[in-house]
């Protein structure tokens, strides 16, 4: 099941001004869906059909001064740039209100066992969005207002789902993610990103705080890291990792910028990356007997009308044959960061 609203599209920048993270995303995804055969799954929400106190969450999730901030300038019709990247419109409040309350209400799906898959396709993105706004010294929040997978995650947790396993597929690292639930042991967030570009955090020795130490596993791979790069960390360190958590729920941040040539990093995936990724998840579910909400973050162009579909096809044919660890060849340097995770995840019995 694939949920989205109409309402994402009053978030956009001002007229006459180019910005990557606009409201074409939404119409790129939803034509690579409809063209792949996934348009029955699409379900326009509607106002009114989820229950849950958005504030309230919010509340839980980013600091009160932070929330109050937001809403003070979408109440004042702000318009313009609250950091170098991150703009708010006059609709933003009530688009990234309904990105949470589309994200919480696609993990209630799962959580009352009616779908063990869905996919919350909204904007704005959330995962660099922090307890206040900017997280862990980032320069901006990377074009994010609230942090939905963030939110989604903290009402799980509210309903005694616990442990809780983030997966962030985003080319940028989840700060704000990990930020939020950097002492929370109940929250395991796995997070594969390129190495050095923004938001310049994620290094593989950020593992957590307090008794959360050891449960935020950071994978920054190398930039024009490519397919058989990634299958080999997830088969090598992700995959086992998950078995390893055993988590009641999954949650995945799933940006699709990744992808080769989509715009805003140098990672070279294709379809073939993707496709493994949701064969994997199919079968992990399966094992674990547990379901798995997915929000959308990044992808700006081929991304979204390739690497999304492939990841949905991934999941739903059962025909799909998923490389083996022994077939894959990554790089010389992937194969060191991936030895170096797993020495660090030794000293938590992760290995």
């Amino acid at each position: 099941m694939i949920y989205f609203s109409r309402e994402f599209y009053l978030h956009a920048p001002l007229k006459g001004l180019y910005h990557p993270e606009n409201p074409s995303r939404l119409e790129i995804a939803l034509s690579a869906l409809y063209n792949s055969g996934f348009g029955e799954s699409v379900v326009e929400v509607q106002g009114g059909e989820n229950s849950v106190n958005v504030r309230e969450l919010l509340l839980k999730t980013h600091d009160s001064a932070y929330v109050k901030y937001i809403f003070k300038l979408c109440s004042q019709e702000f318009e313009g740039y609250i950091d170098s990247d991150t703009y708010i419109s006059r609709g933003t409040c009530i688009a990234a209100q309904k990105a949470v309350e589309v994200s919480v209400m696609a993990l209630e799906r799962v959580l009352k066992n009616q779908y063990n898959f869905v996919l919350a396709l909204v904007r704005p993105p959330g995962h660099h969005a922090g307890v206040s706004g900017r997280a862990m010294n980032a320069p901006t929040q990377g074009f994010c207002i609230f942090n939905n997978v963030a939110v989604a995650t903290t009402y799980a947790l509210s309903k005694g789902i616990k442990p809780v396993l983030i997966i962030d597929i985003d080319v940028h690292h989840g700060n704000g993610t990990q930020e939020i639930f950097w002492s929370n042991p109940g929250v395991v967030h796995v997070d594969v990103h390129e190495q050095g570009i923004y938001p310049g955090t994620g290094d593989i020795y950020d593992a957590g705080g307090g008794e959360a130490e050891g449960t935020k596993i950071n994978i920054p791979l190398p930039p024009h890291s490519d397919d058989e790069d990634y299958i080999y960390a997830f088969l090598r360190l992700v995959e086992p990792l998950i078995y390893a958590v055993k988590p009641r729920l999954i949650a995945i941040s799933a940006g699709f910028d990744a992808y080769s040539n989509d715009g805003l990093a140098s990672m070279r995936l294709t379809e073939n990356f993707y496709r493994f990724f949701g064969r994997m998840l199919h079968e992990v579910l399966q094992a674990l007997r547990i379901g798995a909400v997915a929000v959308l973050e990044g992808g700006y162009s081929i991304g979204l009308r390739n690497g999304l579909p492939a990841m949905l096809k991934g999941f739903a044919e059962p025909g799909y044959s998923r490389p083996s660890l022994e077939s894959v060849k990554p790089s010389y340097a992937v194969k060191t960061i991936v030895n170096r995770i797993i020495q660090v995840l030794r000293r938590y019995a992760f290995t």
